[in-house]
């Protein structure tokens, strides 16, 4: 059965992975739009569109991490002897609230994760089929020949006479 305790560590366990794994997307767009320069409304645009996907990922990111949240506080409430401090306010034991709730934004995060990621390919489906790049090329930066202050090294590319010939087998 799902109210297990060992089905509720595995649980437990996806919720908080899933939350680290939403946390690195989260910092990485968020590295995406302090990368974003100028002042133009390109660059405004690109950093609003940017903040708007980070309000689609707290769908899925607030009710993941209470989930653990409240799982964690399920698990442990033995452990971590809270029935001394509980019962200080209330005699009623709220295990089961928080087991009940945590299963329950578990669920509800799973959902709103499919419903993104439905999304998502939905929209790079849409992007494929009417020909468009899916990805956007980085930015080329143009170093002077002549530039001695820089640190990147220009290769020069080999000709034919560049080249020597493997000697040959006699």
């Amino acid at each position: 059965m799902i109210t297990e305790t060992s089905s509720l560590l595995a649980i437990f366990g996806i919720a908080v992975t899933l939350s680290a794994y939403l946390s690195a997307i989260r910092l990485m767009a968020i590295q995406k739009i302090q990368d974003v320069t100028g002042d133009d409304q390109k660059a405004a645009d690109k950093k609003w569109g940017l903040y708007k996907k980070l309000g689609w990922l707290t769908l899925a990111d607030f009710p993941m991490v209470l989930s653990a949240f409240f799982l964690g506080i399920y698990l442990l409430w033995d452990v971590l002897n809270l029935d001394q401090i509980w019962n200080k306010f209330s005699n009623q034991d709220p295990r089961p609230w928080f087991q009940f709730n945590g299963l329950r934004l578990f669920l509800i995060a799973g959902t709103v994760m499919v419903f993104l990621h439905m999304l998502a390919w939905w929209k790079t489906a849409e992007n494929l089929l009417n020909g468009k790049k899916i990805i956007e090329p980085e930015p080329s930066v143009d170093v002077p020949a002549g530039d001695s202050s820089s640190k990147q090294t220009q290769i020069k590319p080999e000709t034919e006479s560049d080249v020597e010939s493997p000697p040959e087998k006699s």
